[in-house]
């Protein structure tokens, strides 16, 4: 391909033309005509070596190949969209900017719920998208240039990402009211003893709480696993199962639960930033950073 025939405003064609699946509705997207779109798209064609869309019914449906190519287009458009704020002035009062941040529906509620509606007040064109990842997932995904941010624990503080702890809290051992083990002080053979619930936000990684046991030669015996924490507090009533979370995750509504502290030591949850340090000295994702940082 000649880059030199390939012009930013194709693949913004391209992103409209896949979402939409439909040329005459990415044209009022855009604010084009359609023989407009339709003539970028023979461009796209031609560059990429692909029909991009093809015609079925009344439908156009993507190739294999665009499919493939998407999210690579719009991690493009949303890096060249920073680096063209990076080299303005930011005024949130007016600027239309699209944040991407990583986080699980904990650091979402922890960290942005408290500040969103100053941020959305303050920036009342600028547009937010969350996303469900964990902490490797999140750092490829800052490095890659996917997320602008992530919010949690993060811990990957590197040559190409910069990590900002805001608040550490203790973990707490949860149970529905009423559970036998918590009729006593829970010790560390209790706990072991006990069927658990554990919330895992990345597949196939290996969360701090099973990291420390086993580095005390013990294993817990896991026997529900949960990507997200709220639907893990919704499932713990019904069950005999003991769920180890961040205290600040039930701190709101603590009289639904049985408490107990964890009979081991802990290191502390930690509420972190992490974005790429390329953009430290955006004003842009300065100014995001002090909000959710506030």
């Amino acid at each position: 391909m000649d880059l030199r025939r390939l012009d930013l405003n194709l693949l913004v064609v391209f992103d409209a033309v896949l979402s939409e699946r439909s040329v005459s509705r990415a044209a009022d997207r855009l604010a084009l005509t359609q023989p407009a779109v339709s003539h970028a798209l023979t461009r796209l064609r031609q560059a990429c070596g692909d029909q991009i869309v093809v015609r079925r019914g009344h439908a156009m449906v993507p190739t294999p190949k665009a499919v493939a190519l998407q999210q690579e287009v719009r991690a493009i458009l949303v890096r060249a969209q920073r680096v063209f704020a990076m080299s303005s002035a930011f005024d949130p009062a007016r600027s239309r900017r699209h944040y991407q941040i990583g986080c699980s529906d904990h650091a979402a509620v922890a960290i942005l719920e408290p500040v969103l509606g100053r941020i959305l007040a303050q920036a009342p064109f600028v547009r937010i998208q969350l996303t469900h990842v964990g902490r490797t997932h999140a750092a490829d995904m800052i490095r890659s240039g996917a997320l602008d941010l992530a919010l949690g624990v993060l811990n990957s503080a590197d040559d190409a990402i910069a990590v900002k702890t805001l608040r550490e809290v203790p973990y707490v051992c949860v149970a529905r009211a009423g559970h036998p083990a918590f009729k006593r002080r829970l010790t560390l053979d209790r706990y072991l003893a006990a069927e658990h619930l554990q919330v895992l936000v990345q597949p196939g990684s290996f969360g701090v709480i099973d990291q420390t046991l086993s580095r005390l030669g013990q294993e817990r015996n896991i026997r529900l696993v949960a990507a997200h924490f709220e639907a893990a507090l919704r499932l713990l009533p019904s069950t005999d199962l003991i769920l180890t979370v961040p205290k600040d995750l039930v701190a709101r509504q603590e009289a639904r639960w049985s408490l107990q502290a964890v009979p081991f030591a802990l290191e502390p949850f930690r509420h972190q930033i992490a974005m790429g340090r390329s953009f430290v000295d955006d004003p842009g994702t300065s100014w995001l950073i002090d909000m959710l940082s506030a």
